[in-house]
């Protein structure tokens, strides 16, 4: 699929207006960036087709802008300077590759973003249009007007790559130091990092929020960046806890010759509203502390990852495939159902399932020997059976019928979860172990 991108030529280039409708294309398309010309660039390849086609897609970006009080003008193009030559000089606004020269060669030569004095002196020798210095030889435009005019054609006509910098919005809360002298010590980052955590800590406690992962760019003396980031389970302000998270990879940051300009940014915000810590008529240590726990989370979670931490929460089903599930700490919080305490259930979890070979005394009755992997195992206790029947409004669930758990003991004393699947014919009923009881 050949690339299409759409360029709006805006009348009003002022950094307020691109602050407000950068965000706003992103309904449009995934990819917004700023094309460094006083306009804006949608990278709409494969998303035409959702708004009706490109020239509803067009038609309809344009007038919401233009009602919104601006006046815009865009084209649709196969590459961003073909784009933004036809939003700019043409009457033509909507171009495929094939259709390329056609609507660049009358264009005047302003629309291939030449610097001004390089298209005065294009004019001067008498080429105004596109194709009439396309008729000069490349080695004569290079020796006279320098290698940059043929880089911008090769990009107008897709000769050429031009790479796209999204637009990236910056973040609300994020404080900069600029230093004198370069330090690349970690004590020395830390200092600093310390500081920036204060600002920024302080005015997320005034507005009631909380960081859910902050960006430490660290831009060293040779134009080169270092980048430390963390994230949190839970909305943080505290400057402690912070930095005990940031000292975790501030040992792997490389200062190189040295950094000497901070920015740390807050990416993920989340509401954290005040609590009362302590009530007067209460003893205040017999308030529960869930901090310390969240902070052992956190920890957990910047070495090891927040895919790899996860919180326990029980549900409502009998199943013991459903009963319970686990969910990344890093995801919101649901309330667990009531485990009875009649439920007994393995500590440790056969799965999938072991096929084992089972003697009764009579079909359909309880088990007084199995053998698993060879041993025989004599069982002298046995509680049973506990029917559990398919929910069906779970898909996973029709592919077995009705299973009868039984919680048996063997003469070595150990315990034992096993299931026998429940057919019209007993004969064919087969025995599972599930699990291994404390």
């Amino acid at each position: 699929m050949p690339r299409r991108l759409l360029c709006l030529y805006l009348s009003d280039t002022s950094a307020q207006v691109k602050a407000r409708l950068l965000p706003w294309c992103h309904r449009y398309s995934p990819l917004v960036a700023d094309d460094g010309c006083g306009g804006i660039v949608l990278d709409i390849t494969g998303c035409a087709h959702l708004f009706g086609g490109e020239e509803a897609l067009l038609s309809d970006i344009q007038s919401r802008i233009r009602r919104a009080g601006h006046r815009v003008r865009g084209a649709i193009a196969d590459t961003l300077g073909a784009a933004w030559a036809l939003a700019r000089y043409s009457r033509q606004v909507i171009a495929s590759g094939s259709e390329l020269p056609q609507a660049l060669n009358p264009l005047p030569v302003e629309a291939l973003r030449l610097p001004e004095e390089v298209t005065r002196a294009l004019r001067r020798v008498g080429l105004s249009t596109i194709a009439a210095f396309q008729k000069v030889g490349r080695q004569a435009l290079v020796t006279r007007f320098g290698s940059g005019i043929l880089l911008r054609l090769d990009q107008a006509f897709g000769k050429a790559e031009e790479t796209i910098t999204p637009y990236r919005r910056h973040p609300p809360y994020s404080a900069r130091r600029m230093l004198a002298e370069p330090v690349a010590t970690t004590s020395a980052v830390e200092y600093i990092l310390h500081d920036l955590l204060q600002e920024i800590c302080a005015r997320l406690e005034k507005e009631h929020l909380g960081a859910r992962r902050l960006d430490l760019d660290c831009y060293r003396i040779d134009g080169t960046v270092a980048v430390c980031t963390i994230s949190t389970s839970k909305p943080v302000r505290s400057v402690k806890h912070l930095i005990r998270l940031f000292s975790e990879k501030l040992d792997g940051i490389d200062a190189g010759f040295g950094i000497e300009t901070f920015i740390l940014s807050v990416q993920n915000i989340d509401r954290f509203d005040p609590s009362q810590l302590t009530l007067p008529q209460f003893d205040p240590h017999s308030l529960p502390d869930s901090t310390v726990l969240d902070e052992l989370i956190d920890r957990i979670g910047v070495r090891l990852g927040f895919q790899h931490v996860a919180r326990m929460r029980i549900c409502e089903s009998l199943l013991p495939e459903y009963s319970v599930e686990f969910r990344s700490v890093s995801a919101g919080e649901m309330p667990s159902a009531l485990w009875p305490e009649y439920r007994i259930r393995p500590v440790y979890w056969v799965d999938p399932p072991v096929h084992i070979e089972v003697a009764t005394i009579h079909p359909g009755g309880g088990p007084v020997q199995f053998r698993l992997r060879g041993d025989t195992h004599r069982v002298v206790k046995a509680e049973g059976p506990e029917r559990l029947t398919p929910e069906w409004w779970r898909l996973q669930s029709l592919h077995w019928e009705s299973r009868d758990y039984y919680r048996i003991e063997d003469d070595r004393g150990c315990r034992f979860w096993i299931y026998r699947e429940v057919r019209l014919q007993r004969s064919l009923s087969r025995w599972f172990l599930r699990g291994h009881l404390p």
